[in-house]
Parts: structure tokens; sequence; C-alpha cells
């Protein structure tokens, strides 16, 4: 591997390490410090569930062109 690869296997690590770091509930770890973590997944969490219903609609509206479009074929 080259030095350039071998830097961006590096980088990617340690941007993976930060959001596990930001994700991390320090309660976790019996500890209360920012320094265990930032305890973000419970934001993470409500943007998943109120990403369900908007990805459900464009689900359906790319269904219905597929339909549509095979339909005129």
């Amino acid at each position: 591997m080259r030095l350039g690869d071998v830097l961006k296997v590096i980088i990617g690590i340690l941007v993976v390490i930060a959001g596990i770091w930001t994700m991390a509930d320090p309660a976790w770890f019996g500890q209360k410090s920012w320094l265990y973590g930032l305890n973000w997944w419970t934001y993470t969490a409500d943007i998943i569930r109120g990403s369900i219903g908007p990805l459900l609609i464009l689900v359906g509206i790319v269904t219905v062109w597929i339909a549509y479009e095979e339909s005129k074929v």
C-alpha cells in the first residue's frame, strides 16, 4: 500500500471512532463527563423515526412512477 492509501485508512478509522464517541452515552461507562461521549444517540433515534414517513412516501411515489412507465411500454 502507498502512504496516501495508509493515511486514508487511518483518517477513515479516526472518523468512525469520532462517530461512535458522539453516539456513546457517558452513563454506559458509569461516568458523567463529556469525555466519554455526547449521547447523540437519542437525537439520531428521533431522526430515524421521523424519516420513516417521508421514506415511505418516496418509495410509494417511485413505485407508482415505475408502474406508470412500464404501462406505457
